[in-house]
């Protein structure tokens, strides 16, 4: 099995398929890189090269006790980069990995990617504090998912998938086999790589981080997102990334690279064969 090793000798899994322009895939909590089965075959099938891997705690990789903190996570995509040894990537990201992103590129900057892809983000900054009147409320928010997990890991997750999908809007049938793939990947992972997971992408704060995004971005968000707002995460994100698009999907959820997969490869392809350098688009579509 394929694996790299990080500055502190954690050995994470990766995988590879296809050929041509690569593509690497951040993913989220909870999921390990196997979430982007349903993006990886479109995109090889267009000429891509697909690259994706188990972050530190999850899938296949190795579960240190520690460098569940955002620095080390970014360190992490950089150890990976490099190890790749490619001129040019794309990258696309997936909820806490927007944040996973965003300091990557303030702390090692993009000279080595060309364009990014953030979906269902949670940047720039999650919850609600002094500083940040539009956020999010904790008490609503982050505590109650943290004691689920903490109290029923596995009836959470399955309490859960309907506001994961939303799927009486799901353009894309989320079938029984899909609800159970999505609840024994998350809790095969250890819960301990999970909390700190949540905690970080709730009560970090990526405002600064978000002018590191000099290069073409797109951003894509359901409208019924209940884990990420779209007003309270991709729309900041996009206010704050000059020349970003954002495409927001009416009637979507967070789960949106399961329910409205085939357009969203659809649009993901158009973002990667546009030369662009500046654009600034906001579509409800």
């Amino acid at each position: 099995m394929p694996y790299f090793n990080t500055t502190d000798g954690t050995r994470l899994f990766y995988s590879i398929w296809g050929s041509g322009h690569p593509i690497v895939f951040v993913h989220g909590n909870n999921i390990g890189s196997d979430m982007w089965s349903f993006q990886s075959p479109s995109l090889i099938e267009k000429g891509y090269q697909c690259i994706s891997y188990d972050q530190r705690g999850f899938g296949r990789s190795d579960c240190p006790q520690d460098g569940y903190d955002i620095d080390t996570l970014a360190d992490d995509l950089h150890c990976f980069l490099r190890y790749l040894n490619l001129p040019k990537v794309s990258l696309i990201t997936f909820s806490v990995g927007g944040g996973i992103l965003a300091r990557y590129f303030a702390r090692h900057g993009t000279g080595h990617v060309d364009k990014a892809v953030l979906i269902a983000t949670v940047t720039p900054c999650f919850l609600k504090r002094d500083d940040n009147p539009e956020g999010l409320d904790p008490s609503i928010v982050y505590e109650p998912f943290r004691l689920g997990l903490i109290r029923d890991r596995p009836q959470l997750f399955r309490d859960s998938l309907d506001a994961f999908f939303n799927p009486s809007e799901a353009e894309n049938p989320i079938s029984d086999g899909i609800r159970e793939w999505i609840v024994a990947s998350a809790i095969q992972n250890p819960l301990v790589p999970m909390l700190e997971y949540a905690r970080f992408s709730n009560h970090a704060d990526f405002r600064s981080d978000m002018e590191s995004f000099a290069l073409p971005t797109l951003i894509v968000h359901g409208d019924s997102d209940v884990f990420a707002p779209p007003h309270e995460t991709g729309l900041r994100t996009h206010k704050m990334i000059p020349g970003s698009t954002f495409l927001l999907y009416a009637g979507a959820s967070h789960g949106i690279t399961f329910t409205h997969r085939d357009r969203l490869n659809q649009d993901i392809i158009q973002f990667m064969k546009r030369d662009v350098h500046h654009f600034n688009e906001a579509v409800v579509c």
